[in-house]
């Protein structure tokens, strides 16, 4: 039997794609998304449908943590561990652009880390803020304020410094980027605040699959309608504003069978960065 059968406590099979499943489906399809962006840039003929069955992996990632985060034992250390990553991605990201660019200038901005991050953040301050509220336990609101809106100054920060980019002294490039890398942003963070709303979204909706499939749908409507808006051609839909491609996620998202599977503690945070990376040194070997 495989993983797409998982086994509950009483031992009979119960069929649909366990959290591992669907991290590895997730997996292959950026994977496949990345290989359009990086060798398919004029390097290697790369059909664009890869791009388009890469729209379906970033909401596989965020319906996986929003699971992961409702039934970890120890959320701090789950929040730790993305801060890291994201932090680390976020320096190499820096030290391959500047040392290692892509042939075609393509940057390397990929950031799930960061993303995954503040959707975790944010579940936790809501659910703070929200359980404290009626106690009038003014500290754990405070707490749950400040891990909101810190984030947000994070934003408008780095919003004010790129608006002022002539005027800032190096001193001040230095503290923008570590601002950038050490507090990230929902604003600037990888899907911006589509993708942290979306990690929400699928938190609070993640035992109402009717809820959770009328939300999905209103936002992949939202890409759909906001592309079509300019125009209901081939190349605006599927080429140009292919977001909204990512509706075809539910149906997996919807046959989630409510089980783990095997364990994918560090295998994810080691793949993503590395296969970035790998595929922009083929990309300079290519060109």
């Amino acid at each position: 039997m495989n993983e797409a059968a998982a086994i509950n406590k009483t031992g009979a099979a119960k069929w649909g794609f366990t959290s591992y499943s669907l991290k590895v489906l997730a997996l292959l399809l950026m994977t496949l998304d990345h290989i359009y962006y990086y060798l398919g840039s004029g390097i290697l003929p790369i059909p664009h449908i890869f791009t388009l069955l890469g729209r379906i992996s970033a909401p596989l990632f965020l319906f996986a943590m929003a699971e992961g985060f409702s039934h970890t034992h120890d959320r701090m250390a789950y929040l730790k561990r993305l801060y890291l990553a994201s932090v680390l991605m976020s320096v190499g990201n820096d030290l391959v652009n500047s040392f290692l660019p892509h042939p075609n200038g393509a940057m390397v901005i990929n950031g799930m880390f960061a993303t995954l991050f503040i959707v975790g953040l944010y579940i936790w301050a809501i659910e703070l803020l929200l359980g404290n509220i009626k106690k009038k336990n003014w500290k754990n609101i405070g707490i749950a304020l400040a891990m909101l809106l810190i984030p947000i100054g994070s934003g408008i920060g780095i919003t004010l410094y790129m608006g002022n980019t002539a005027s800032v002294s190096p001193i001040g490039r230095i503290v923008f980027q570590a601002l950038y890398t050490l507090v990230p942003s929902p604003i600037f963070v990888e899907g911006s605040v589509y993708w942290v709303f979306l990690g929400i979204g699928f938190y609070f909706l993640r035992n109402k699959k009717i809820g959770l499939s009328v939300f999905y749908v209103l936002m992949s409507g939202f890409f759909f309608f906001t592309a079509a808006g300019e125009g209901m051609t081939y190349e605006n839909l599927f080429i140009l504003n292919d977001q909204w491609f990512m509706v075809l996620s539910l149906p997996f998202i919807l046959l989630y069978s409510g089980q783990r599977g095997k364990k994918m503690k560090y295998s994810f945070y080691m793949y993503y960065p590395l296969h970035v990376y790998v595929l922009v040194l083929l990309a300079r070997l290519l060109a």
